[in-house]
């Protein structure tokens, strides 16, 4: 017999963990180096040094704010990556589990860094906005303020922390996570490395249906990194 799923309310990044866009930033970010005359960057590299707030990771490439606005090069990212966003495509078994979560009458919420007329565009044309609850993205196009989206989020739905899981595919996911005090799993197919995630603490996923597999076993509860 299937065990209860021991969560009322799953909070979902979006990119990287729902959406299947690594590859194609780390493709999109070569264009870009490419065009600073910059060395390209290895899928494996990618995953070791993308980061929160998006400005480290744009130093690590090398980018120097003072000859090159971080709002220059981030506005190149992002116009490259708004052009490709509609052939990119969900991780799989994503809608498989967002449509039993629903099924179970979990309540399901998208917080992303993602700006929020563009998330609500995309979630829509992926014709998933009647499985969430809420969504919550960005004012910016540059992936600030997750933590203090997610707490307001935890007030303003009046959620209970204690039932309430976050998933993600980046440490700064856990971080958010523990701002809000909820649980909070990982998955190793999105924008950072196994290696950087296994040092969260927490249980850590190949994909989406292991995940499910482990939530609809009745997953523990997340030990405390």
């Amino acid at each position: 017999m299937m065990k209860p799923i021991p969560y009322t309310a799953v909070i979902w990044d979006w990119n990287g963990t729902l959406l299947n866009d690594a590859r194609a930033c780390c493709a999109i970010m070569n264009d870009v180096l490419r065009r600073h005359r910059a060395p390209p960057l290895s899928y494996a590299r990618y995953q070791d040094i993308f980061d929160f707030p998006v400005q480290r990771y744009y130093e690590m490439l090398g980018f120097d704010f003072r000859r090159t606005p971080f709002e220059q090069v981030g506005t190149e990212f992002i116009t490259r990556y708004e052009r490709r966003r509609s052939r990119l495509r969900l991780q799989p078994g994503a809608r498989s589990l967002l449509d039993a979560l629903q099924r179970h009458g979990v309540t399901q919420v998208v917080l992303s860094a993602y700006r929020q007329e563009t998330l609500e565009t995309l979630i829509a044309e992926k014709r998933l906005r009647q499985v969430f609850h809420h969504l919550s993205g960005a004012n910016n196009h540059y992936a600030e303020g997750k933590i203090e989206q997610g707490v307001r989020l935890i007030k303003e739905l009046e959620l209970d922390p204690s039932v309430t899981l976050m998933v993600g595919d980046t440490r700064h996911d856990w971080e958010v996570a523990r701002a809000m005090g909820v649980d909070c799993v990982l998955l190793d197919a999105g924008h950072q490395s196994r290696q950087r995630l296994v040092a969260c603490g927490v249980p850590l996923f190949d994909d989406l249906p292991a995940f499910g597999r482990w939530l609809f076993s009745g997953g523990s509860p997340c030990a405390d990194a």
